[in-house]
């Protein structure tokens, strides 16, 4: 039998089950919101992941959209990264993501860097708020005598 050597993720000084579900966590924080803020080391290692996962939603099957979400535990991520973010990168077979060091984190002087999207987020119609109208109060010209 052989051996794919260096074939491992990093394990960032937690247990099989912590990074499993920190990758999970963070790889659904980027499809819902675009972006993500992390340290350099866990945001390569996100990228990885992102896009192998958005290389499966490239065909969009149902066996590859059960997959993804039974990877990300959110079937509504999955729906949204097959639906929404892949058609939006334009026939792209990687490179889905793209890291930018932003500074150094006081506390511990660890280097952060932003995780985001190479094309910028699509946003559905229906997803955007209208905002909101106040209510004027009737004012009553009436002034109260003593």
């Amino acid at each position: 039998m052989s051996r794919r050597h260096q074939a491992k993720l990093p394990k960032l000084n937690r247990s099989s089950n912590q990074r499993a579900t920190l990758f999970r966590v963070q790889l659904n924080q980027i499809i819902e919101h675009g972006t993500l803020t992390t340290t350099v080391v866990k945001a390569k290692v996100i990228k990885r992941l992102f896009d192998r996962l958005a290389a499966k939603a490239v065909d969009a099957t149902l066996s590859d959209r059960r997959r993804i979400a039974a990877t990300l535990s959110s079937p509504k991520s999955a729906n949204k990264l097959v639906d929404l973010i892949v058609p939006a990168m334009g026939g792209r077979k990687s490179g889905f993501t793209t890291i930018q060091k932003v500074s150094t984190r006081k506390g511990d002087s660890v280097d952060l860097a932003t995780l985001s999207f190479v094309i910028p987020m699509p946003v559905r119609p229906e997803v955007v708020k209208e905002p909101k109208v106040k209510k004027e109060k009737a004012v009553s010209n009436l002034k109260k005598t003593k």
